[in-house]
């Protein structure tokens, strides 16, 4: 999905930070590029980003440009990338602390000033200090921080509570958007691509809830699937069981039926390449989907004989 001009501008943001990282902070570099690599099971951190499940948070920002300008500008995209890894950088490491997922983030801690540092550093740049666009800097940087610590605190999510929180912990992601629109002058199409936004985030995070669920279970990290499954099951019935028997059937045509609305906002936003995303996805899912029920209808059959 990824445009050959967007590839490179990825692979350079990449680059410069690991070039920044060791030219500022050398300590730091070693054990960072680390935990970066290793996140990305690869030597390659960019393929983490290009992962066709991962959430499309450098491509959105260049689908909005393709629909203003025929060809958008390298060098612009180039710091929106850069800019979009460090502050990815940042709220995964403070994540992986509150999910009780950390192995070595707590050493790494200080890297949150580098990362956030240069995450903020791209845009002062290109926009004034009293420029309209930090008005939806701060407004999406720190909702998307008050929706991480809201999630870890919810003991329940239901549908609303799901989208207001859980879903919109990624909504930093619209800074980029923001900036594009802004640089542009063409603020008529930030409420529609927000909008488009805040739906892909929620369906995105459904989507890591149901194939995630169990490890979710085991860390006891409540999410909206779980808390449908405590609301739908059996009394007395244990969490698998109904994942195997209609939890997991639920879950994806949940995504299926999201997937179609998404389909629809997405056509009046005029982008070809993010109709076929969407249309990409849904052929996943539908892949996933088969692969998995299969698997759970065997289990089903053992359980019942059980």
């Amino acid at each position: 999905m990824y445009h050959l001009s967007l590839s490179h501008a990825l692979t350079t943001a990449m680059s410069r930070l690991r070039t920044d990282l060791e030219q500022t902070a050398p300590t730091m570099a070693g054990p960072v590029l680390n935990w970066i690599e290793t996140l990305a099971g690869t030597a390659q951190p960019e393929d983490y980003f290009k992962h066709p499940v991962a959430f499309p948070s450098l491509l959105l920002p260049w689908w909005l440009d393709e629909t203003i300008r025929p060809e958008p500008d390298l060098t612009f995209h180039t710091d929106l990338a850069y800019s979009t890894i460090n502050g990815y950088y940042f709220i995964r490491l403070i994540d992986n602390l509150m999910d009780r997922q950390a192995t070595v983030e707590l050493d790494l801690l200080p890297a949150t000033g580098f990362f956030h540092t240069q995450f903020q550093l791209v845009y002062q740049y290109y926009f004034e200090y009293d420029h309209p666009f930090w008005h939806d800097f701060r407004r999406y940087w720190f909702e998307s921080a008050e929706a991480a610590l809201q999630d870890a605190q919810l003991a329940d999510l239901d549908e609303a509570r799901f989208r207001r929180v859980a879903a919109r912990k990624v909504c930093a992601g619209k800074i980029p958007l923001a900036a594009v629109c802004c640089r542009a002058e063409r603020l008529d199409l930030i409420e529609p691509w927000f909008h488009f936004f805040d739906r892909l985030g929620a369906w995105h995070q459904l989507f890591n809830d149901l194939f995630d669920w169990h490890t979710d279970l085991e860390r006891r990290h409540q999410t909206y699937f779980l808390s449908e499954a405590n609301r739908r099951k059996r009394a007395e019935e244990p969490v698998a069981a109904w994942v195997i028997r209609e939890g997991f059937e639920w879950g994806a045509e949940t995504l299926q039926t999201w997937l179609a609305e998404l389909k629809e906002l997405a056509s009046p936003l005029n982008n070809p390449n993010l109709v076929a995303y969407l249309n990409r996805r849904d052929d996943m899912l539908l892949k996933q989907k088969a692969d998995v029920a299969e698997g759970l209808r065997h289990l089903n059959r053992i359980l019942q004989r059980l």
